[in-house]
């Protein structure tokens, strides 16, 4: 054996010695064509080499998901709720139809039991102490809430860190009111001078109207004034 030889291969071996004993040769190893064997390669990794992937499988989700952590390090805590629901529905799957009847009583029974029922106090109790930070703050949470709706202000979110800025925001509106003040005041002086402007518009507007119907007329008692003047010198001559 080389030094570049894995340590672990006598036991992966011995392993496939073991499992070929008990579990027998599968059939493509027993043929020669190495084409067989290339396509069904993934079938033949012994017992070490897939528990070291499944391994790593797990170390990187556990690396990517906090719940699949927590889920994979305390899986024997869990067990029983797991192992619980796969049993029951193998049952369901494995029992004959002739036996469902018979049977039916006993599934409802063990249908409402608990999830809850199937674990120990102690573990309980380290899923409580696990939890204890996201039920901190839930309670911290629904005290802001209420405290909100006691003021009736919802949605404003951290209240804590809202509080301090209470004087600033007085001290806004207080100059948000004095500007809005002003500004409606200078509202009422524009709308005071449009609406001399159209005063003063509508009047000029009358003026020459009235300035065109004096001319008009004017015009009109010049040209009867010069047809009569023009008939008496024919009348003479």
């Amino acid at each position: 054996m080389t030094s570049s030889q894995s340590p672990l291969l006598p036991l992966d071996i011995r392993l496939r010695t073991l499992e070929s004993q008990i579990y027998g040769v599968p059939n493509f190893l027993l043929d020669a064509n190495n084409d067989q064997l290339i396509k069904r390669g993934e079938s033949s990794k012994s017992i070490i080499r897939q528990v070291r992937e499944s391994a790593e499988i797990f170390d990187r989700l556990s690396s990517e998901s906090e719940g699949i952590k927590r889920l994979i390090e305390g899986y024997d805590q869990y067990f029983p709720l797991i192992n619980s629901t796969n049993s029951i529905i193998n049952d369901n799957q494995q029992q004959p139809a002739s036996q469902s009847s018979s049977n039916k009583n006993d599934k409802n029974e063990r249908m409402t039991i608990r999830e809850s029922d199937l674990l120990p106090d102690k573990v309980k109790l380290t899923m409580i102490l696990e939890s204890f930070h996201d039920l901190r703050n839930s309670e911290r949470d629904l005290r802001e809430i209420d405290l909100l709706k006691k003021k009736q202000v919802q949605g404003s979110g951290n209240l804590e860190e809202l509080l301090p800025l209470k004087p600033n925001l007085i001290n806004s509106i207080k100059q948000t009111q004095i500007r809005s003040n002003e500004l409606s005041k200078v509202k009422k002086d524009i709308e005071n001078l449009l609406n001399r402007y159209n005063e003063y518009t509508s009047t000029t507007s009358d003026l020459f109207i009235d300035l065109h119907y004096q001319l008009q007329y004017l015009e009109d008692r010049v040209s009867k004034l010069e047809r009569k003047k023009k008939k008496e010198i024919e009348g003479r001559f």
